[in-house]
């Protein structure tokens, strides 16, 4: 059976820590897929989730990408390995799907992006908040156009994440291989939502900093955005937020208002005319035994595969995720600039 067969389109996946973990359990679960191998430089974190979803363990990235079996490569690695993964991936001429970011920086993201493109391959970023249902249904709803006119926008990343979620990865912690600190690390996530929303920002304004004793980056940042569309924005974010509070993301309108909260969808849904919020879209039911917090990941995948079945691009775009990077990277030169 070739790796791009319809019956089965043989995976290899790169990290096996958390996000890996999840990744892996979505693939198990996905119909047409197979995890054929995996990698992570930590023998027995490696060994302990191959021998769990029954799978070959390589060696190193280079061999699980070269595997014969695989056609497509999903990277759950640092962030600063997504890139090269992406260029490793295009020399094989293998699909891939990295985490979140594609690249620490847009130099590096762009030539992963022709890269791929010119070996024909799909390469997609993990987008999972585009595909929760909260999600979709604000973008119907701007598509339908009955929040009227976009005027102002606020965005909201207050996590808390004590020591060990640092000592357990410590790439988090450096802005070689992570990107970043909040930025890019958590903010990123909803910045998607923002720019997949608004479209691109023009001038910004930031400022950092770092509560945190001995952390290196920022777990502090706030931003005025002015959108290009002409709304104006904010975006406040920190990892130091006791005891964390869910994400969210508030658009107002000239017609109406609505708020997206993470993990609990449309919280208030406010229009002048009272027209319904759109339902969201019929996608992919996730299968039985998945755990819920993953059913959005899944549809991602979904997507993914569809994307390489149909020769179509994903919903996330591999030029979006670059512009969300690109994004990043203003913001960071603005809070220097000061």
């Amino acid at each position: 059976m070739s790796p791009a067969s319809p019956e089965k389109m043989g995976y290899a996946l790169l990290g096996c820590g958390l996000m890996g973990s999840r990744h892996a359990e979505v693939l198990r679960r996905l119909e047409g897929a197979e995890l054929r191998c995996a990698y992570d430089a930590d023998r027995a974190r490696l060994e302990e989730l191959c021998g769990r979803m029954g799978c070959r363990a390589a060696g190193s990235a280079e061999e699980a990408v070269a595997d014969p079996s695989v056609g497509a490569v999903v990277a759950a690695s640092p962030s600063f390995l997504h890139a090269p993964t992406a260029l490793l991936a295009a020399r094989a001429g293998k699909h891939v799907l990295l985490e979140k970011p594609l690249s620490t920086g847009a130099l590096s993201g762009q030539e992963a992006i022709e890269r791929c493109r010119g070996a024909g391959v799909v390469l997609s970023v993990v987008s999972q908040k585009r595909f929760e249902p909260g999600a979709l249904q604000l973008k119907a709803a701007l598509g339908a156009g009955l929040l009227g006119r976009i005027f102002l926008a606020e965005v909201a990343i207050h996590y808390y994440r004590d020591e060990s979620y640092f000592t357990q990865a410590p790439w988090r912690a450096s802005r070689a291989e992570s990107g970043g600190g909040v930025l890019m690390n958590q903010g990123i996530h909803f910045a998607d939502l923002l720019l997949w929303y608004l479209g691109p920002a023009g001038e910004v304004r930031s400022a950092v900093s770092t509560v945190r004793e001995g952390y290196g980056e920022e777990d502090v940042a706030a931003a005025l955005l002015e959108m290009e569309s002409g709304a104006l924005a904010t975006l406040t974010a920190s990892t130091v937020a006791y005891p964390g509070f869910p994400e969210t993301l508030t658009l107002y309108g000239t017609e109406g208002t609505c708020t997206l909260a993470e993990g609990k969808g449309v919280i208030r849904w406010e229009q002048k005319g009272r027209a319904p919020l759109p339902d969201p879209p019929a996608g992919a039911p996730a299968p039985e035994g998945l755990p819920a917090k993953l059913g959005s990941m899944y549809r991602n995948h979904v997507d993914f595969l569809a994307a390489i079945r149909e020769g179509r691009e994903t919903l996330a775009r591999p030029a979006e995720s670059l512009a969300v990077v690109a994004f990043m990277e203003k913001l960071y030169v603005a809070a220097r600039a000061r």
